[in-house]
């Protein structure tokens, strides 16, 4: 499955964004997902190359890579047994920055 694809199927279920933030990988930099942007109306926000963890979603990651380490040396289970509590707990908890829950800023609602 392409990016374009991917986001595509995204989309159509949440609506499209007015701008995506992305790092400079060669699969958010091709003809066809610049294009797919444009078509949509998606403005590009860029983050810095050298500075990775400046973007929202690899402070997620981490976020949960931690969670996930915690949950798996508590219980000894595979990883993948935990992401869905670990990503439910993650939408559900109000963030420090926003005062809202991820929830209610995707879905208008609590889960």
């Amino acid at each position: 499955m392409s990016v374009v694809d991917a986001l595509l199927q995204i989309f159509s279920r949440m609506g499209f964004p007015k701008e995506i933030q992305h790092d400079q990988g060669t699969s958010f930099m091709s003809e066809l997902t610049t294009e797919f942007f444009e078509r949509f109306g998606v403005r590009i926000v860029h983050s810095y190359t050298y500075h990775p963890q400046s973007t929202p979603v690899e402070r997620f990651h981490r976020t949960l890579g931690r969670i996930l380490r915690v949950l798996c040396s508590e219980e000894g289970l595979d990883w993948e047994k935990h992401v869905h509590a670990a990503l439910f707990a993650l939408r559900t908890v109000t963030h420090e920055s926003t005062g809202f829950r991820p929830a209610e800023l995707v879905h208008g609602r609590n889960l």
